[in-house]
């Protein structure tokens, strides 16, 4: 079964991949899994889930985007969800209890375990888009509370600074994805006109990918350094 693609022309440069670009900026969500591993970490640590998550999502978005396949397709989606649940629950068991931590633990498990089932056996947009966006909503107020709360002086000036940069990558990665499937016959005649490489600088649908894994990135690393504080 064949999913829907977007706005890169799909096999516009190789009969091998579906869609190039779309496919290659996935890279960006591997890298950050391994640049925010702190030192001594792996990718099975069990203090970097959110890493092993995040390298889940550039695996499987690329597996879509090279293939356009339903069952990648879902995989792209549901691996959105998890690396989002992986942040969340790190985030909210900071100082608490091993029993609180194994009672919230399940419970995001079991929720978004049966969205995940439904999502995958119905496959309706707006409960993937309705899941995620609550999702990254439970993330952002909770690491600035925290940032606020447990940062003084300098310190928290500059997980600020790094906040509001991750914030803005995020932002700007959802205005370029909504341009690029509002805007895509505009985007294909520019592209056109542009020729190879320029081209590429177009395909907005790989920004979102760069912009979101660098939001990410900067998510993980301030929720490593809360944990770590939390510890001590």
């Amino acid at each position: 079964m064949l999913s829907c693609s977007f706005c890169e022309e799909d096999y516009g440069v190789t009969y091998w991949i579906a869609e190039l670009v779309n496919s290659f900026t996935n890279l960006a969500y591997v890298y950050w899994a391994f640049k925010t591993l702190a030192p001594g970490e792996s990718l099975i640590s069990t203090t970097a889930f959110p890493n092993l998550a995040l390298f889940v999502v550039g695996v499987a978005s690329f597996a879509y985007h090279v293939t356009l396949k339903y069952g990648t397709q879902i995989c792209d989606d549901l691996s959105m969800f998890w690396v989002c649940a992986a942040i969340i629950y790190e985030l909210y068991t900071i100082d608490r209890s091993p029993t609180f931590s194994l009672v919230f633990g399940s419970t995001l498990t079991l929720v978004l375990g049966a969205i995940s089932a439904a999502h995958y056996s119905m496959y309706q947009l707006w409960l993937h888009n309705m899941t995620f966006g609550l999702l990254v909503t439970a993330i952002w107020p909770r690491v600035l509370y925290l940032i606020y709360h447990r940062f003084q002086g300098e310190e928290k000036s500059y997980w600020i600074g790094r906040f509001r940069v991750g914030g803005f990558c995020f932002l700007a990665g959802f205005g370029v994805w909504l341009i690029d499937g509002a805007a895509c016959g505009w985007l294909r005649e520019m592209r056109s006109s542009l020729g190879l490489p320029w081209a590429f600088a177009l395909e907005l649908h790989g920004w979102w990918h760069i912009l979101t894994a660098l939001g990410a990135g900067y998510c993980i690393r301030v929720t490593k350094v809360l944990t770590k504080r939390s510890s001590t």
